[in-house]
């Protein structure tokens, strides 16, 4: 089998741009994320840990792209 033929599976996580709902600061988080993160600017909490993929509490902008 040549290289060419072998295909490489994509990630399922990425980057996410988290917007605040409070003070509408832009922070980018990990899809996957292991802990609470928290609004640099108000300190609102943005995602919490549920396992697999984070429970996002703000709004969503976009992902980010390799």
């Amino acid at each position: 089998m040549k290289r060419e033929n072998i295909l490489v599976p994509k990630p399922r996580s990425n980057f996410i741009s988290v917007q605040c709902e409070k003070c509408s600061a832009t922070t980018v988080i990990f899809s996957h994320t292991t802990s609470e993160i928290k609004c640099s600017g108000c300190g609102e909490t943005l995602a919490t840990s549920s396992g697999s993929k984070a429970f996002i509490t703000g709004k969503v902008i976009g992902t980010l792209d390799q």
